[in-house]
């Protein structure tokens, strides 16, 4: 197992942070389907696999890290052997109770090997130390290694928003108790 040491972000990291590979790599994707019935919208998601894997570009201009890195509550770094490889940003200007996930990203070599959970219970603990009872995570619709990672730590689905991305990807949202 590899030693991974969370510290808080500082400026010189950005630069670096901006350069990993934010794409993933996803098999399955969450299909939203809808139907007006009877005066009732009904909205529901399938999780359908698809018949190669896709290479998802990340919604976000990663550029604007650089420019607003400090405008987030907390950003935090995972390093292996004192270099960065995953980063973690939150914003908690939305609710008084809740620590809002806005990125989660690990450099592609890096994936896989603890780091993105070693992030989340980097924020979780940040989140406790300021009486925080909620964690949020927002992702694409299509991006099923991060649906999987929020089910494997216990979050469960919260809602979503259509065209929430610049890229109009539809943003599903999980939510959990801070514990």
């Amino acid at each position: 197992m590899i030693n991974i040491l969370i510290r808080q972000a500082v400026s010189p990291d950005i630069e670096l942070l901006m350069g990993f590979d934010h794409g993933v790599k996803s098999n399955a994707v969450w299909q939203m389907n809808q139907n007006l019935t009877n005066g009732q919208v009904i909205t529901s998601f399938t999780e359908s696999h698809l018949p190669r894997e896709m290479r998802l570009a990340y919604p976000r201009n990663t550029q604007i890290l650089q420019d607003c890195w400090h405008l987030f509550s907390c950003v935090l770094v995972a390093c292996v052997d004192k270099v960065p490889v995953g980063y973690i940003t939150v914003s908690t200007h939305f609710s008084t109770s809740i620590v809002w996930v806005k990125d989660l990203v690990v450099d592609e070599f890096w994936r896989r090997k603890g780091v993105a959970s070693a992030l989340f219970y980097g924020i979780r603990d940040w989140g406790l130390e300021r009486k925080y009872s909620h964690i949020m995570l927002e992702m694409s619709s299509k991006n099923s290694p991060a649906i999987c990672f929020a089910r494997k730590h216990g979050f469960e689905f919260a809602g979503f928003n259509d065209n929430y991305f610049n890229n109009n990807d539809i943003a599903l949202f999980f939510s959990r108790l801070l514990k």
